[in-house]
């Protein structure tokens, strides 16, 4: 039962085994401390984020934060268009013609889709380029 330290005795391999996971460990405790010094580094004040914009990337971020505003105001607009659905199917519960209304609703959430996708895109695409630009450049 020695050779394989169910006696109470360690082997050689355990020692060994023990002394590389405290080396690790110290590594890893390390390699967080250089991390954290090193994040203080590379941190950059808030004013000086946008230094390297020129007039292009002003007119760029100003266009996808419009597209963002957007786009953060289709689900509000859709709450509004599902009230007007409800209240379609309900003011119109024995008329011949709810088909007609209905659609006209239906017709409303196709165009706040097609906005929305639209308000998007010009979101992503915008920011997405000026910070590319700004990169570049910094």
């Amino acid at each position: 039962m020695g050779e394989n330290g169910l006696d109470g005795h360690a082997t050689e391999h355990d020692k060994a085994t023990t002394s590389k996971n405290h080396t690790e460990t110290n590594t890893n405790e390390e390699n967080r401390e250089m991390a954290k010094q090193k994040g203080k580094a590379d941190t950059v004040p808030f004013h000086k984020l946008f230094s390297f914009a020129d007039y292009t990337d002003i007119l760029l971020m100003i266009a996808g934060t419009i597209g963002g505003i957007r786009n953060g105001m289709a689900l509000p607009l859709m709450m509004l268009l599902i009230g007007k659905m409800i209240n379609a199917f309900g003011n119109n519960q024995h008329s011949s013609d709810i088909t007609a209304i209905v659609s006209k609703v239906s017709l409303n959430f196709v165009y706040l889709a097609v906005g929305s996708g639209v308000a998007a895109f010009l979101q992503v695409s915008c920011w997405m380029i000026t910070g590319e630009r700004q990169a570049a450049r910094g």
